[in-house]
């Protein structure tokens, strides 16, 4: 049986074009891998990471170490300057170890020191080995993002896990924050909290659903919270406060609580 003489000419054609395409893909690959690596050269990270970049269909991989978890951030940073794809799969190494102890201290001197963490944010955190989970509730996805920064910063801190919460911020919401916070910082029982740098009594309201934490000087204290709060519009309310002497010394000294 013969074939139609027109195939073979058309087949060629066909493999040629994807040859050519292979190719010119591949050169793209290369592009953008060197380019990657010239704006690593000029930010000088040599001493700070050993990266390998791979490129694959314009997908970037970072593999390597790094010294710090800002070192490994900026290096993918400057890497989606090229690509929109990266997977940064750099391992953090720290030079010296340091104690979790420490990375504790850190972390809650960074997050309390941030100027807009306010009665309506709540962030806990642990931390195993360097490895840090962050999590409770914020009114803003960019306070979220500007924690994580922080906490990257922080000596110590090897990776994140980022599990904070961002709060509704309908209408509805925004008054009862509003309306709780009148209630329980203008109440004579609790005025004195309101003139801390960091109030204790956290309000968390998420569509309408309520959740105090932080902590207060005694369960009557927090019986009576619970009551205010109860007695808005809220649908639910959950009340995590901590009484005076659960929480350990440190974390009543300057209003954090770690998990």
């Amino acid at each position: 049986m013969t074939g139609r003489p027109g195939y073979a000419p058309a087949i060629l054609a066909a493999l040629s074009v994807l040859l050519t395409g292979a190719v010119a893909v591949a050169a793209d690959d290369a592009a953008i891998r060197e380019a990657i690596e010239v704006r690593l050269q000029k930010a000088k990270l040599e001493r700070e990471a050993d990266v390998s970049v791979v490129v694959r269909d314009g997908e970037v991989t970072l593999t390597g170490v790094a010294t710090s978890l800002p070192a490994s951030r900026e290096i993918e940073r400057l890497a989606r300057k090229e690509a929109k794809t990266v997977d940064n799969q750099l391992r953090v190494h720290l030079d010296e170890p340091v104690k979790d102890a420490d990375v504790v201290s850190g972390i809650r001197k960074a997050i309390l020191g941030y100027p807009r963490y306010a009665i309506f944010d709540y962030v806990e955190f642990a931390v195993n080995e360097g490895a840090v989970l962050l999590q409770g509730s914020v009114i803003q996805p960019w306070k979220k993002s500007d924690i994580e920064s922080l906490v990257a910063r922080v000596p110590g801190v090897r990776e994140i896990r980022n599990d904070i919460a961002v709060q509704s911020m309908s209408q509805f919401d925004s008054d009862l924050r509003a309306s709780l916070a009148r209630q329980i910082y203008g109440d004579p029982r609790f005025v004195r909290y309101a003139h801390r740098a960091q109030p204790p009594i956290r309000i968390l309201v998420d569509r309408g659903n309520v959740t105090l934490a932080g902590w207060v000087g005694s369960p009557v204290e927090k019986a009576i919270l619970d009551q205010i709060a109860r007695s808005t519009l809220s649908f639910t309310v959950e009340n995590r406060l901590h009484v005076d002497g659960e929480v350990p010394e440190e974390d009543r000294k300057d209003e954090s609580s770690p998990l």
